[in-house]
């Protein structure tokens, strides 16, 4: 097989869910099992979109009042009420908390939600990433958590050095916000950080490589149930039956 026969492209969400659990990567891209989103998703996204707001939106825009019109029509259907409540409380402090980091009047965004696509020697598909935040010196990645972290976490800096090859000489810098704190890091030396990136992606395509059918590499495979990437009963009924236990 070709890894190109199973996925048009990779990226660091997919590299991580192969690093993680790579039963379940082979599990979404082959054969299509998905793990239903939690609220947090839309959260996270929803005060992504009202942020962006607050860069480019008009005088007379609430950046807060977009991010929580947006989740409710991301949560319409589908999200387990007492989540959606929990994850709507976090909203509010968590656009106010990314504006803080901002003295003055904030610049405009040069760039939102930009396709970025980088060839690795020897692979056969591109690697991709979407920016958040484009600006004329820096591209910001924004994180929405509940847990602050002290430093940006590996695979976050994977992520990074994806975006470092399309960012020309502008810093990749990433934006962490909590209900209750603010937090911006600037990625320093990426070097070791795409070598690594480069190494999962040409290893994942020699594994998948290594196998004639779907079916000798679906029976080389061990999931591992207890990833959050099996959190739903559903899920895991999906893997059972297709690795048999």
């Amino acid at each position: 097989m070709k890894i190109n026969d199973i996925v048009k492209h990779l990226s660091h969400s997919s590299l991580m869910c192969a690093r993680i659990d790579l039963a379940y990567w082979w599990a979404k891209y082959h054969h299509k099992i998905y793990d239903p989103p939690s609220a947090a998703m839309p959260r996270g996204l929803a005060v992504e979109h009202g942020c962006a707001h607050f860069h480019n939106g008009g005088e007379f825009d609430d950046p807060v009042e977009e991010a929580e019109k947006d989740f409710a029509k991301r949560t319409a259907l589908g999200f387990d009420s007492d989540a959606k409540e929990r994850e709507a409380a976090n909203i509010a402090p968590m656009v106010e908390q990314y504006r803080s980091l901002w003295d003055g009047e904030p610049p405009e965004l040069e760039n939102y939600q930009r396709k970025v696509e980088v060839e690795v020697e020897g692979l056969s598909v591109p690697l991709i990433g979407y920016t958040d935040f484009e600006f004329e010196d820096s591209i910001w990645d924004l994180k929405t958590t509940t847990r602050m972290p002290s430093a940006i976490p590996m695979s976050h800096r994977h992520q990074g050095a994806i975006y470092q090859r399309a960012a020309g000489n502008r810093a990749i810098k990433f934006a962490y916000v909590t209900p209750k704190k603010a937090a911006l890091y600037t990625l320093e030396d990426s070097t070791d950080d795409w070598n690594a990136v480069c190494q999962m992606a040409l290893r994942l395509q020699n594994f998948v490589e290594r196998f004639d059918t779907p079916e000798d590499l679906t029976a080389s495979l061990i999931p591992n149930y207890d990833t959050f990437y099996w959190s739903s009963n559903q899920t895991k009924e999906e893997g059972k039956r297709l690795y048999g236990f």
